[in-house]
C-alpha cells in the first residue's frame, strides 16, 4: 500500500486577513466587484475597507444544518438525513470609519446613528499565510446583523461584532474564491480504448511516448518538459483513473496543447 501524501502546504494558518464589504444598493452586477487576482486594487473595483478587526476572533464560519433522524419498530434511527443546510460568518470591527459606519447602527446620514435594521451588504475576505493570498467573496447580498457592541468605556477599546447571514446563488454556491493560483488552466485528455501509446504537447515541446494511461505517467512526462518547467511551480499536475480521463491543471496559461496517440485518438479540451 502507497503511504499517503502529507501536504503541509495544503493547511491554513493565516498570518492577517481584511475585511471589506459594498451595501447591496450600491451594486449593479457583483460579477464586475470579483477581483481575477489577489493583487488587483480592491479599493478601485468599488470595495470599502472595514478597517482594524478583532484578529483573535477573525473571521468565524458558523455552518449549521438540520439533523433528521428516522425510526421504525425495533429499528431506532435506521436512517439519518440532512437538510437546511446554513452559513453564518463574521467579524469583529474596531474602526468607525466610512465602511463601518453602514452597517453599525446606521441612520440617516453619516453623522446620525439609528436603530439596528436590515442592511443588504456583500462581504469580500482576504487573508494571507505567508506567501499566500486568499480572497472569498459573497456571491448573493447578505444581512449584516450587529450582534453585539462594545459601548463606550473609559479606557476600554470599542467594538462592533457584526455576522454575515448568508444564502446561496442558484447553484447553491456563498463565496468565488481568487487565489494565487486563479490563473491555472485546465485541460482534459481523453485517451481512446486503443491507443497503445501517445504524446503530448505543450508549447514548442513533445514528450516521449506515453505507453501507460495513468495520471502519474502523463504528469511525470509532462514536467520533464521545458514549457512545462517554465511554468510557475509545479507546472503541471494531473488528476483522474487509469484509463482516463486526465485532467493536466497547468500553474499558468501555455499554448498549444495537444495529443497524438497510436492505434487510437487522443483528444485534448
Amino acid at each position: 500500500m502507497t503511504a499517503p501524501t502529507v501536504n503541509a502546504d495544503a493547511t491554513l494558518i493565516p498570518d492577517q486577513a481584511e475585511v471589506w464589504l459594498v451595501l447591496a444598493s450600491e451594486v449593479d452586477d457583483i460579477a464586475d466587484m470579483i477581483p481575477t487576482a489577489v493583487t488587483d486594487d480592491l479599493d478601485a473595483l468599488g470595495w470599502d475597507f472595514s478597517g482594524l478587526i478583532d484578529d483573535q476572533k477573525g473571521i468565524p464560519l458558523d455552518p449549521s444544518i438540520e439533523v433528521k433522524e428516522y425510526d421504525a419498530f425495533g429499528h431506532p434511527k435506521f436512517r439519518v438525513k440532512l437538510k437546511k443546510g446554513k452559513l453564518t460568518t463574521g467579524f469583529t470591527a474596531l474602526e468607525t470609519n466610512a465602511a463601518t459606519k453602514k452597517i453599525v447602527l446606521p441612520g440617516s446620514a453619516p453623522n446620525k446613528i439609528g436603530n439596528p435594521k436590515d442592511v443588504q451588504i456583500y462581504v469580500l475576505y482576504r487573508f494571507v499565510d505567508e506567501d499566500r493570498t486568499t480572497i472569498w467573496v459573497t456571491l448573493t447580498k447578505a444581512p449584516a446583523e450587529l450582534k453585539a457592541h462594545g459601548g463606550i468605556i473609559d479606557g476600554e477599546l470599542s467594538w462592533a461584532e457584526i455576522t454575515v447571514h448568508h444564502t446561496t446563488d442558484a447553484s447553491g454556491d456563498i463565496f468565488e474564491v481568487v487565489t494565487d493560483s486563479s490563473d491555472d488552466v485546465a485541460k482534459t485528455f481523453t485517451i481512446g480504448s486503443g491507443v497503445t501509446g501517445y504524446t503530448a504537447t505543450v508549447g514548442p515541446n513533445t514528450t516521449t511516448s506515453i505507453t501507460l494511461k495513468t495520471a502519474a505517467a502523463l504528469q511525470s512526462a509532462l514536467r520533464g518538459l521545458a514549457s512545462v518547467q517554465a511554468l510557475p511551480d509545479p507546472g503541471a499536475t494531473v488528476t483522474g483513473p487509469d484509463g482516463g480521463p486526465l485532467v493536466v491543471t497547468f500553474t499558468a496559461p501555455v499554448t498549444p496543447v495537444s495529443a497524438s496517440g497510436t492505434g487510437g485518438t487522443v483528444t485534448v479540451s
